[in-house]
Parts: structure tokens; C-alpha cells; sequence
């Protein structure tokens, strides 16, 4: 049985920053992992998270671009399975084509990422196994 393709561990901080709204952060610690998985399926993994969080900093921050931005993201999403290396690509692709398609109709995502940001979701399938748990807290 092969190996499942991981994610290096700092992939975590970038996770964290996501999933706190920190856009910014969360772009620039998945931009630091690019070279450590240039050889494989996890480098379109990471360019379409990176061009998300850039599209997502970009709105919250007042920048122009966030349409465009998105919708590179939703094109390299699209591109990838349902999950890749443990990341739920499926879910964060339904949420971005949302986004997509509100600002298409002339929405404003301002108020739907206070009310409801965008996650970053992890799988446990046959491509990640499942964590081993750790001590157990009393």
C-alpha cells in the first residue's frame, strides 16, 4: 500500500489562518510550501488555495480584484477532486463558486465573510488516514 501524499506540517499554520479570516497570512504561509511540493499534485492544491485567500484578503480589505481573483480560484479548483492530500477541495470549491456567482450578480461578499467565512475543511478518507488519537484529558 502506498503512502498517502501529505502536506508538510507548517500546511497547519496556514490552515489556522485561513479559518480565522487571517487571508493574508494564510496566502503567504501556503506560498512558503510551494517549493516543498513542486513534484506533485499538491503544488495545484496550494496555488488554488493561495489565489482564494489572496481573492478573500482582497475583499475584506477594500482591493480592487476580488472578482477576478476569485474566479482563477474557482477555475483551479474545479481542475481538482473532491479532496487531495487530506484537504476537502469539494467543499471550499462549492463556497468559492458561491462567492463567484454573488459577485456576478452584483452582491457584496462584505457581509456574507462576517456572517459566514470561508473554512478550510481537512478529510479523513482512503488518501489521508486517520489521526491516531492523542492522550486522553481528564
Amino acid at each position: 500500500m502506498a503512502t498517502p501524499v501529505r502536506f508538510p506540517p507548517a500546511f497547519a499554520g496556514g490552515v489556522r489562518h485561513f479559518n480565522a479570516g487571517r487571508f493574508f497570512e494564510a496566502h503567504e504561509a501556503f506560498e512558503e510550501l510551494l517549493d516543498a511540493v513542486e513534484a506533485d499534485e499538491r503544488w495545484d492544491v496550494l496555488v488554488a488555495l493561495i489565489q482564494t485567500a489572496v481573492a478573500y484578503h482582497k475583499c475584506v480589505s477594500g482591493h480592487p480584484g476580488t472578482a477576478r481573483m476569485l474566479g482563477l480560484a474557482a477555475e483551479k479548483l474545479g481542475a481538482l477532486p473532491d479532496g487531495v492530500a487530506g484537504v476537502d477541495v469539494g467543499s471550499l470549491r462549492a463556497r468559492v463558486r458561491e462567492d463567484v456567482t454573488l459577485l456576478a450578480r452584483g452582491g457584496s461578499l462584505t457581509e456574507r465573510l462576517r456572517a459566514a467565512p470561508p473554512a478550510l475543511a481537512m478529510r479523513r478518507d482512503a488518501a489521508t488516514p486517520p489521526r491516531r488519537p492523542g492522550p486522553r484529558s481528564r
